[in-house]
């Protein structure tokens, strides 16, 4: 009679970054490195695409950090690597962004889990200040892209008989100051 042993496996490594301190206390990312970071931040500064990465990772619990908690460990850089940041101002904003989601969707489970009514209306209260954050930083990033201009494009237009139609750049000025 053989005995079924039974294998644990190694949870799959998801993060790809490592630390170390230094003698300072300082961390510092040591796997994969500065060209790794550069990929995902854009920086040409090492330094200001590692504190980047490890602004965002303060945000965490440290049990997200040492215990490696997929979602976590790997959405900060995955997440700003997706919003593709191509300056400073987008570099710091994609680690706000990423941040805050992180904290409205932790309120949501919270909200979501309340037992008491105080309890929920101050989760949903959270809740929504963060939404409405959000949704500023998302607005914020689209105006820095694109300069602050707003862009409508028509793609199509339906002009009837006697109708009339004006094509180009229409701008109404703001009322005079004794116009009420």
């Amino acid at each position: 009679m053989t005995k079924n042993r039974e294998v644990k496996e190694k949870p799959p490594k998801y993060d790809l970054f490592d630390f170390e301190q230094d003698e300072g206390g300082a961390l510092h990312v040591t796997q994969h490195g500065e060209d790794a970071l550069n990929k995902i931040f854009g920086s040409e500064s090492p330094a200001v695409n590692e504190s980047l990465f490890l602004q965002g990772y303060t945000t965490l619990k440290p049990s997200e950090v040492e215990n490696g908690t997929r979602d976590m460990r790997g959405f900060l850089p995955a997440i700003v690597r997706e919003i593709a940041p191509r300056d400073g101002i987008e570099r710091m904003l994609a680690v706000q962004m990423a941040t805050t989601h992180i904290a409205l969707m932790r309120q949501g489970g919270r909200m979501a889990n309340s037992e008491q009514l105080p309890q929920f209306e101050a989760h949903e209260r959270a809740y929504n200040k963060l939404a409405r954050t959000y949704t500023a930083q998302v607005e914020a990033l689209r105006k820095h892209r694109n300069g602050g201009k707003q862009t409508v494009t028509v793609q199509h237009v339906n002009v009837e008989d006697g109708g009339q139609a004006i094509v180009g750049n229409v701008e109404t000025p703001g009322r005079a100051a004794n116009e009420k």
